[in-house]
């Protein structure tokens, strides 16, 4: 009984990882949104703290995938799950950093990429919750996380239409290289609903 109860602690050890990790990766997302809907000018300072707790969840998480023999899904879909919300928070608080940084002004743009990339947040926070207990549900998630890319894109693209009719050189590079982190994100929410979906696939 012990032995079991131990291991039952271990791998909910997990769970409770990804569920604060993911939690970041939200508050991430929606601090980036207030930021470019105009919010307080420190909010790219909350974010890299956030960024920094995240750094560490990712730390915690790889140590426990080293103390641990049996873990709750395959060892290194874990790691990738857990590598993959990191570099979506890294990318956020680029973007945030940057916008800041280069001192432009917040565009509609922005605000657009920013909603579609809370949205994917909650997609993939909706679909950790429902792997547990709901695989279908969970599928169904990491699915609408994965197509934010293809919103995302076709709005990049879009975007960068109109930007290279500008005249502004300067303007054109620094808003192209803050459009990009908008875009890299949604790359990691199409990765991170793929890589959901593939533990689903393994384990139903």
């Amino acid at each position: 009984m012990w032995l079991a109860d131990m291991l039952g602690t271990k791998q909910n050890r997990f769970f409770t990882l990804a569920q604060r990790h993911v939690a970041q990766l939200v508050e991430a997302a929606e601090t980036l949104e207030r930021y470019v809907r105009g919010g307080p000018p420190d909010l790219p300072d909350h974010i890299e703290q956030i960024e920094q707790a995240a750094d560490e969840t990712l730390s915690e998480t790889i140590a426990e995938l080293t103390d641990t023999f049996i873990t709750p899904y395959d060892r290194q879909d874990i790691y990738n799950l857990a590598e993959g919300v990191d570099d979506m928070i890294d990318y956020i608080a680029n973007a945030a950093r940057e916008i800041k940084l280069f001192q432009v002004d917040l565009t509609p743009a922005m605000c657009t990429m920013a909603e579609i990339l809370t949205r994917a947040t909650h997609e993939i926070q909706n679909a950790g919750l429902a792997l547990q207990k709901d695989a279908h549900d969970a599928q169904v998630h990491a699915a609408n996380a994965s197509r934010t890319e293809d919103e995302m894109e076709d709005l990049y693209r879009q975007t960068l239409a109109s930007l290279f009719e500008e005249t502004d050189v300067h303007r054109i590079f620094k808003l192209r290289e803050i459009y990009r982190h908008f875009s890299n994100s949604a790359d990691q929410a199409n990765a991170l609903g793929r890589q959901i979906g593939k533990i689903v696939v393994k384990t139903a």
